[in-house]
């Protein structure tokens, strides 16, 4: 996610990239790994676009728009899925260290 701008990146806010004003924000894609910015699905009119921080804006169609925001789902139920495996991990830990300690 864009931090450090003028514009509000979050879903709903309208944004301006280049001369293209009067964007709306439909999804922001984590990319996780390539080190790369996040990208966005924007939508004016009823045209989408895929928009990435330096790497410029593009049209897209709908099923493309849709196959970004269904991957960004993808993208963020398996990084809650590893986030809560990590939260067990310490739980079992710590519930162990603690009945160590007690014994």
């Amino acid at each position: 996610m864009i931090k450090k701008a003028k514009q509000a990146w979050e879903v709903g806010q309208q944004v301006k990239v280049g001369f293209l004003s009067g964007l709306t924000v439909i999804a922001a894609v984590a990319t996780p790994g390539d080190y790369a910015p996040d990208a966005y699905v924007l939508l004016r009119g009823e045209q989408f676009y895929a928009f990435v921080p330096h790497q410029g804006i593009s049209k897209i169609s709908t099923d493309e728009a849709r196959e970004m925001v269904a991957e960004g789902k993808r993208q963020d139920a398996a990084a809650e899925a590893r986030a809560a495996e990590q939260a067990a991990g310490a739980i079992a830990a710590a519930k162990l260290a603690a009945e160590l300690m007690a014994a």
